[in-house]
């Protein structure tokens, strides 16, 4: 999931812990871009495998199988690392209303990959960025210039080429993965908006409790039993998620995120190669033409971002210096 984009939370809004960061002090950016890839791929497969499953299962019914099936290793993991006392909880609102929006997030996502190509699903929810932009100017009261307000303008058009509303092409589909882009950018501005107290793993635990509840209110619209080939299916995401957030980890652990972060786009030409050879699906020129819109907006800000977050740190290290 956007992952999913999911659930893609996305690399530049990622705290990673400083363990995870010393492994030296030498940077290899080839190898940082090499593991950013790999993490697309990974979960693109994971993403082609959930498009493989709403063939025989309901959006709900899968969320709740994939979380049920991650839910004890996490518990596992939390076990061995950092004890039961890792899994502690803060602040319940921020992580009730987070889950919310995953799930939500998770939904959409299985509803686009049904009736959508992959790679126009992906696409489109590389609209997140966008909207968290815009979201983090007007909710989190951060500062947004006029060249991100502007990237935003052009991302947005880049989803206007992509679904063309009012032409022959259009879908009421491709509102989906833009629904799902929505919650997600709602989940991360969440998330930048709790305290650094909040454990990873906690922050894990709650978002797929969440997910399963979520699923479970889906029951009344009909659920099917799972066949031997679904369940397979859906234990295969597991390791498939788990390797696409190690190494997109050890991405930002070889390359500093300014670097890393654009290739997290590669998911797009993954979702494009895993929809030809198992669907047959061919986007037309204009579906192209929009989504390089898109990445070329969605790597802009990234670019802003890190600068505008260089200069602030700047001032701050000169301000302390004066004081000093």
């Amino acid at each position: 999931m956007p992952l999913c984009v999911g659930h893609i939370g996305y690399a530049v809004h990622a705290k990673i812990h400083p363990s995870m960061t010393n492994i030296s002090q030498q940077s290899a950016p080839l190898k940082g871009i090499a593991f950013m890839v790999a993490s697309a791929l990974f979960m693109g497969i994971n993403n082609a495998i959930l498009k493989l499953l709403t063939e025989g299962l309901p959006a709900g019914e899968i969320m709740f199988l994939r979380s049920f099936m991650i839910l004890p290793l996490i518990l596992l993991y939390a076990y061995f690392r950092g004890g039961w006392s890792s899994l502690r909880v803060y602040r319940w609102r921020g992580h009730s209303a987070r889950a919310v929006c995953l799930g939500f997030s998770a939904y959409f996502f299985i509803l686009s990959v049904q009736f959508l190509p992959l790679a126009t699903t992906v696409a489109l929810t590389f609209a997140a960025p966008l909207l968290i932009t815009a979201m983090a100017g007007s909710f989190l009261k951060e500062e947004v210039g006029w060249r991100r307000w502007s990237a935003v303008g052009v991302g947005f058009l880049g989803v206007v080429i992509i679904t063309r509303p009012g032409s022959d092409v259009f879908q009421l589909t491709a509102l989906l993965p833009l629904a799902c882009a929505l919650a997600s950018a709602g989940r991360d501005v969440i998330t930048r908006s709790m305290t650094a107290g909040e454990s990873s793993i906690a922050i894990m635990l709650t978002a797929n409790v969440g997910m399963a509840v979520f699923g479970l209110f889906s029951i009344p619209f009909g659920w099917e039993e799972p066949d031997s080939r679904s369940i397979w299916l859906i234990a295969a995401c597991v390791p498939l998620v788990a390797v696409g957030h190690y190494t997109m980890i050890e991405a930002l652990r070889y390359a500093e995120a300014a670097v890393a972060s654009p290739f997290r786009y590669s998911a797009i030409v993954w979702a494009g190669l895993l929809g030809y050879f198992i669907w047959g699906d061919v986007p037309d020129s204009w579906s192209i033409v929009g989504t390089c819109i898109v990445i070329a907006s969605g790597v802009y800000i990234l670019h802003r971002e890190f600068v505008h977050r260089r200069e602030v740190a700047e001032q701050e290290s000169g301000q302390q210096s004066d004081s000093d």
